[in-house]
């Protein structure tokens, strides 16, 4: 199960720090995201890209960018352009094939950690 972890706040370099003195500790399959503030947050996961983001990961067989905008009730050009962003920050995976553009998730889980 690939997970990634939001930590909005987080020094990295603590994280690393843990990481060499336990090894242990680091989970197979994690990767950490770190962000700075909430509005960092928010303009990549906006309520309507974390429903796209739900849906991709939610959904066992693979949907055309198409069939997703029709089932969430949004424009194709809209779902397209979040989906677009969300590849671009490694979210999602886009997959052509032939004329149609499919959507897959990353990761099967996502976690959001507010530090200081």
């Amino acid at each position: 199960m690939k997970q990634l972890i939001i930590k909005i706040g987080a020094k990295i370099d603590d994280d690393i720090k843990s990481i060499y003195t336990n090894p242990k500790k680091t989970g197979v399959g994690t990767h950490t995201l770190y962000l700075k503030n909430a509005s960092q947050l928010y303009s990549l996961l906006s309520p309507k890209r974390i429903e796209l983001l739900s849906f991709v990961i939610n959904k066992t067989n693979k949907k055309t960018i198409s069939e997703i905008s029709k089932e969430l009730k949004r424009k194709q050009e809209a779902v397209s352009r979040d989906a677009g962003i969300l590849s671009n920050n490694n979210l999602l995976k886009k997959i052509k094939e032939n004329q149609k553009t499919y959507l897959k998730a990353n990761y099967d889980s996502l976690q959001i950690k507010l530090t200081n």
